[in-house]
């Protein structure tokens, strides 16, 4: 007990996932630090359960510190440039990117530079290490008909991977359409997006478009 009531005061959030019959001191240590309690019924639930702490739990505002570090995100070298990789420490043609403080070349992402120290990242890495706390909105999923396709501006090309829509007979077939950018996706570009990408091609493509569109 007086080891719960350090944890407590130290504002541990304990979990614990029991192989065994449930157990008093470990329910009560849950409840007492804020977290969670659970005795597993399977091998797949198990899984399940484990597979539920993977995603960090949000922070208690009350006693969360907001610290800001400072990132570059570097731009695409021209293929045909000639500059030397501060990486491997020779002269590469093309590829790479350079980091936006001291303009010095490297070959991937996320790195940290070798000359200024400026942490280099791209957005799509950002949004996949934060992906938990700013999720994709799900898709809506759309079912064209011949009869409606055309009035419903249906595309007749995935968005993402600029494969054919239609089934067979060119009838249109299952798709999803992004609630904000309202483009069309495949269910294959769907499962991909939200899964791994973490990012929509159609708000990103359209970001800095959007007035120009407008007019």
């Amino acid at each position: 007990m007086e080891t719960i009531q350090k944890c407590k005061k130290s504002k541990i959030r304990c979990s614990v996932i029991g192989l065994a019959a449930e157990m008093f001191i470990c329910k009560h240590l849950s409840q007492e630090t804020g977290g969670t309690y659970s005795v597993a019924l399977d091998e797949s639930h198990l899984k399940e359960l484990v597979l539920e702490h993977a995603p960090p739990p949000p922070a208690i505002a009350e006693y969360a510190t907001a610290n800001l570090i400072k990132m570059g995100f570097p731009q695409r070298a021209a293929e045909s440039a000639v500059a030397i990789c501060t990486c491997h420490e020779e002269a590469r043609i093309g590829g790479g990117y350079t980091c936006p403080r001291c303009k010095v070349r490297v070959c991937e992402l996320p790195t940290e530079c070798r000359i200024c120290g400026l942490t280099l990242i791209s957005s799509p890495h950002l949004a996949r290490s934060y992906h938990h706390l700013f999720p994709i909105v799900p898709f809506d999923e759309v079912s064209q008909t011949p009869q409606n396709g055309s009035s419903h501006g249906f595309s007749s090309d995935c968005f993402g991977c600029q494969q054919s829509l239609l089934s067979q007979g060119n009838k249109p077939g299952l798709s999803v359409t992004c609630p904000k950018c309202k483009q069309q996706f495949c269910l294959d570009c769907d499962i991909y997006i939200h899964e791994s990408l973490h990012n929509c091609p159609g708000c990103e493509s359209f970001r800095h478009s959007n007035s120009t569109a407008t007019q």
